[in-house]
């Protein structure tokens, strides 16, 4: 279900554009009727069209906002990036059809000489959409809304389109109406280069298109400054709406046990998420090792150890029970840590002889490259 809509920085900012739309464009096409230009009537055309693109961007943004689920683990914020993607397809259809109305004004050699009422409007509407696009990209910057933002372009290429049409106005009222139209096919071009961008940027965060190459290595420099990490490799992140998923391996010292691996690597997660207002989850993996360049093959699981080991142990004269036992898989090698008890008749020298053939015969197997025996004192 899609949330009731609440009146967040970023869905003000889309209400107030809409309303901004809907005003502009009556303006527009009326002045432009009344005042004879064929370019504010374009623009208020232009502008009806926004309203359509401010539904797309408060639609997104709201299903955006939904929790992740069961069938969304990750969130909804992936809509926000259709919807970029959505306006940007719209800004180029609108440019190309100015680009064709204006066009065929100029074929056909009927170009009229705009009054002043045109140039009015026109001047006015520059001011309107330059603070919308102000208002509108502070907003989306604050709320980290790709779509929002995509809309605050949207007003300054109203902005433009606003600015080309009350030169070519004021052209054609100075003598040169062909300026009137002029004017609108060049801001149409520019349209379609706004259009352009937008789509552009949609796209590649649809495809996962991760962050830029020096934010990554800023990140992982903050990485390697966290306490516990020796270093951290295959950093790889995709965008989510505004915010970027992250993945990296860092390494920690190989006798590091395991709830300490994971102590480090939530600090890790905890510190960047804390820093970073882009970064929305990271998933941080545990490496003993750099395995970057090469992969480490290991023939023997830790149940295949311990199966090998404990006959091997429990046929050891003087030993009463193993307690516990550790595995290391390192640099593909495989260590064990062995933890006895002794029997309670041994004397010092009978306990260092009993040791010394433990070890020696854990040693001889198969697959396990060193051993450390310790005496379980309790």
């Amino acid at each position: 279900m899609i949330p009731i809509i609440k009146l967040t920085p970023a869905t003000k900012a889309i209400l107030v554009g809409a309303l901004g739309n809907f005003l502009l464009s009556v303006m527009k096409i009326v002045a432009g009727i009344v005042g004879h230009s064929t370019a504010l009537v374009a623009d208020g055309v232009h502008s009806l069209s926004d309203l359509l693109t401010d539904t797309v961007v408060l639609f997104t943004y709201r299903i955006s906002q939904i929790p992740a689920d069961e069938n969304h683990p990750y969130g909804h914020g992936k809509v926000e990036n259709i919807g970029a993607t959505l306006i940007g397809a719209v800004i180029i259809a609108v440019g190309l059809g100015l680009l064709y109305e204006t066009w065929s004004v100029i074929q056909s050699g009927r170009q009229q000489v705009p009054t002043l009422i045109a140039a009015v409007v026109a001047g006015l509407t520059i001011l309107i959409k330059e603070g919308l696009y102000q208002y509108t990209r502070m907003m989306g910057e604050k709320e980290s809304s790709p779509s929002v933002s995509a809309k605050a372009w949207d007003h300054r290429a109203d902005a433009a389109l606003s600015a080309a049409t009350l030169v070519g106005i004021v052209g054609a009222m100075l003598g040169y109406p062909i300026l009137d139209p002029i004017a609108a096919a060049v801001v149409a071009l520019g349209i379609l280069h706004v259009g352009y961008r937008i789509v552009r940027g949609g796209i590649q965060d649809l495809m996962d298109a991760g962050m830029s190459e020096s934010k990554a290595l800023e990140i992982a420099q903050l990485i390697k400054s966290i306490p516990g990490v020796i270093r951290s490799h295959d950093l790889r992140s995709r965008k989510v709406g505004g915010e970027f998923l992250l993945d990296v391996h860092i390494q920690v010292d190989k006798e590091a046990s395991v709830t300490e691996g994971h102590q480090i690597a939530e600090a890790v997660r905890r510190r960047l998420i804390r820093e970073e207002d882009q970064i929305q989850d990271i998933m941080v993996h545990v490496d003993t090792e750099d395995d970057t360049y090469f992969e480490p093959i290991y023939w023997a699981s830790r149940s295949d150890v311990i199966r090998l080991a404990d006959p091997v142990i429990a046929a050891t004269p003087g030993v009463a029970a193993r307690t516990r036992i550790r595995t290391h898989f390192h640099h593909g090698k495989i260590v064990l840590e062995v933890f006895v008890r002794l029997q309670e008749s041994l004397n010092s020298q009978q306990e260092r002889d009993t040791v010394r053939t433990l070890k020696e015969r854990i040693a001889a197997l198969e697959h396990i490259n060193d051993v450390r025996v310790y005496l379980d004192m309790n």
